[in-house]
C-alpha cells in the first residue's frame, strides 16, 4: 500500500515590495499545519523561524538590488505581528548591506 504523504508542518510566507514612501516593506508570516503555535524551545518553532529569516534575508537582498535604502519588516512567527524597523534597531539610518 502506498505511503500517504503528509503536508509539511508549517508554511513560511515572505513577500516584499516598495511602499508609497519608497520604503522596502517585507511581510513575513508562518502558518502551522495544525493551527497551533509551538512552545518556546520546540524544534518546530525554531525551524519555522529559520525559514522566515531565510526568506527575509532573500527579500532584503532583492530590495537592495532594486535600490532600496530603507527597510521595514512585519514579522509574525505565529504569535502576533511585530514591526521591526531595521534603521531604529541599528540606532540610526543605515543602508542595506
Amino acid at each position: 500500500m502506498p505511503e500517504e504523504k503528509k503536508s509539511p508542518p508549517f508554511t513560511a510566507y515572505v513577500d516584499a515590495c516598495f511602499d508609497c514612501e519608497g520604503v522596502w516593506r517585507i511581510d513575513a508570516h508562518v502558518v502551522y499545519r495544525d493551527g497551533v503555535v509551538p512552545r518556546i524551545g520546540d524544534d518546530l518553532l525554531g525551524r519555522a523561524r529559520l525559514a522566515l529569516l531565510a526568506g527575509i534575508a532573500r527579500e532584503g537582498l532583492r530590495g537592495r538590488s532594486l535600490g532600496a535604502d530603507r527597510v521595514i519588516v512585519y514579522l509574525d512567527a505565529g504569535d502576533g505581528v511585530r514591526e521591526i524597523d531595521l534603521d531604529a534597531l541599528l540606532d540610526g539610518p543605515r543602508t542595506i548591506h
